[in-house]
């Protein structure tokens, strides 16, 4: 399939990047007034150029004055590759300089050097400036880029950069399509009949006209009405194309700067981001722990704190480990590229990749939480996702989370069965994956935690398999974590008994609680169908007032009880009860209230709970004021 990418620009203010842009392409990217009058540009510029093969690639524009750092960010974050435009007449110049930093950090790996205004300029000079220019870029990325000579004014030297430019797209590798589309948005404007516009680089994946997207920060689900591609209506945008996208449901302001446009489900946003942190060898100053930064990730901009964890400070050339400590979330994913600037005053200072958004700040100076982050940073595809599976997911979950092409997940989750390191549940047809590790340890933990429980609560006799998912913060559905329940039991960690998970070892009762609790057996068999309440429990068997239906439901657990009504009355005593009811209806046929408590020698007020007892158990059948055998009703005469 064809590949599309984003030609940027890079350069100091006044080099010429628009007009060169203008002379490729026939676009003026200045579409502000203040632009047009001043003759810089302040936000970015689009335009499309078509290339000597027929092909369309998407063009950004950025400012190069220092004061619009933060436009060029946003525009830099989506270029595949770069021309870096110095104008011949000034040679390399600050903006330059931090400009190219930018795009080090940001990793962009290709580009051509453009000298610019060459009409300005003879050829001694000209030659002077190249071999300046080619000294200054030898450290970085460009230092074996292609070098071009132009003129936007004569048009000298511009086909000979076009031929250049389609050449270097040819080597460039292309978006990925095969992964969640992900557009961070850098314009948002409103068209009248048609309502909000989004626009930016798509950065991965395809969108489709009709389909849901979401809103990110927010998980607003938007539905995208129509599609623009360099100013074309289109059913379906692709991976490194420029897009426009009508959405329904949104104001303007709805959409915060920054936002980006996703497939629902596949990216998150957050304000704690454990990245790899670089400090710039350039700018010869320290970042030194809780510096306040701007951050910029993609087109988003915010405030922030550094959260150095192996060291105090970070010298001008060196990198660590860190978190990022946000004011306001952003969208990220393991691999993003982001930029730091200082606080005050601005000036780029930094970057560095993301390994993973966090919940919570790490502790400083451990060595568990560094050899986490060392393993972020060095790991492969596998490690990633088995950082993924510490609930048991589906494939389909764990390309979700982690943001990966399909091939990819599956991949890697086969060597990890090949490898015997997952264990497979399964779901509705669905296999579920389960780092066993993880697993493992869980089950330990659970097993801990039920043999606590049944120690802390000896008469209930395990804990509620809800009360365990709470205790274990298992964030998972009811059907799973009965799976998963299922699964600790089978490898004997645990036993499961209805809804309680009780623990594998029997657990003995404390003897003050087994003493009470025969001295409850003794009364309430002694006293027959009169049972007393719980005030004699707790005056002569010593048993809590608020322990008192923990003891009942043990007893009644135990089969020495039976609960009739409200009354709690001896197992063996309704079993004499039945033995004479029945043998009463086998002489008689039919037995009354009153008839029931004088055979039973008890009062009215324990006789009707008794029949209905024997009722619902089908002992009796009720006919009208009187019970007989089930089966043998007649209406009542």
């Amino acid at each position: 399939m064809e590949k599309y990418l984003i030609i940027g620009t890079a350069g100091h203010v006044d080099h010429g990047k628009t007009n060169l842009i203008q002379a490729l392409t026939g676009i003026s990217t200045d579409r502000l007034k203040e632009e047009k009058e001043r003759g810089i540009s302040i936000e970015l510029g689009f335009a499309y150029l078509t290339l000597p093969d027929g092909r369309k690639a998407g063009i950004i524009d950025v400012p190069g004055h220092e004061k619009f750092v933060r436009q060029m960010l946003a525009g830099a974050s989506g270029m595949d590759i770069v021309l870096l435009i110095i104008a011949a007449d000034e040679g390399v110049m600050p903006q330059t300089q931090e400009h190219l930093d930018i795009l080090n950090m940001l990793n962009v790996e290709k580009g051509i050097v453009v000298l610019s205004k060459i009409d300005l300029v003879d050829q001694e000079w000209l030659s002077m400036i190249e071999q300046d220019t080619r000294e200054k870029l030898q450290d970085s990325f460009l230092r074996d880029a292609p070098y071009c000579k132009v003129s936007s004014v004569t048009g000298q030297g511009i086909p000979e950069l076009l031929q250049t430019i389609m050449t270097v797209l040819q080597t460039t590798e292309g978006r990925r399509l095969d992964l969640p589309s992900r557009m961070p948005i850098d314009r948002v404007f409103t068209i009248r009949g048609f309502g909000t516009v989004v626009t930016g680089t798509l950065n991965t994946g395809t969108i489709q006209k009709g389909q849901e997207a979401c809103l990110e920060p927010g998980g607003q689900t938007v539905k995208i009405r129509n599609i623009q591609v360099h100013g074309e209506q289109a059913s379906e945008a692709y991976a490194g194309q420029r897009v426009a996208i009508n959405i329904a449901g949104l104001a303007v302001s709805d959409i915060p700067k920054g936002a980006s446009l996703v497939d629902p489900g596949y990216y998150n946003a957050g304000q704690i981001l454990d990245v790899e942190l670089f400090n710039l060898a350039s700018e010869q100053r320290t970042i030194k722990q809780r510096q306040r930064i701007h951050f910029h990730l993609g087109t988003a901009e915010t405030l922030g704190r550094v959260h150095l964890l192996a060291q105090e400070e970070l010298a001008p050339g060196e990198k660590g480990f860190a978190q990022i400590i946000l004011e306001e979330p952003v969208v990220a994913a393991k691999g993003d590229r982001f930029v730091i600037r200082y606080y005050s005053p601005v000036a780029t200072i930094g970057g560095g990749v993301v390994l993973s958004l966090a919940n919570a700040k790490q502790k400083r100076f451990r060595e568990k939480v560094i050899t986490e982050f060392r393993s972020k940073a060095e790991g492969g595809l596998t490690d990633q996702i088995k950082k993924e599976l510490t609930i048991p997911l589906s494939s389909d979950e764990v390309r979700k989370k982690s943001a990966l092409g399909q091939d990819e997940v599956q991949l890697a989750l086969d060597r990890l069965k090949d490898d015997q390191t997952v264990v497979i549940l399964a779901e509705d047809g669905l296999s579920l994956f389960w780092l066993k590790s993880t697993a493992e340890e869980w089950a330990l933990k659970a097993n801990a935690e039920v043999m606590k429980y049944q120690k802390t609560y000896p008469l209930r006799g395990g804990i509620g398999r809800e009360e365990l998912k709470r205790i274990l913060k298992t964030a998972v559905s009811h059907k799973r974590w009965q799976l998963i329940l299922e699964w600790g039991a089978d490898h004997q960690y645990f036993r499961l008994s209805s809804s309680l998970v009780q623990a594998v070892s029997e657990i003995g009762l404390p003897e003050d609680i087994r003493q009470k609790l025969d001295a409850l057996r003794k009364i309430w068999e002694k006293a027959g169908l009169n049972p007393p309440g719980q005030e004699t429990a707790v005056v002569e068997c010593g048993v809590p007032a608020a322990k008192f239906l923990e003891y009942a439901e043990y007893l009644k657990t135990n089969n020495v009880w039976k609960q009739v009504g409200e009354f709690y009355i001896a197992a063996s005593a309704i079993e004499k009860a039945k033995i004479i009811l029945e043998k009463h209806l086998q002489e008689n046929g039919q037995i009354t209230v009153s008839e029931a408590r004088d055979c039973w020698q008890t009062s009215r007020k324990f006789a009707v709970p008794l029949l209905e007892y024997f009722d619902s158990i089908h002992v009796t059948e009720r006919n009208g004021d009187i019970r007989v055998k089930p089966g043998s009703a007649q209406n009542p005469g």
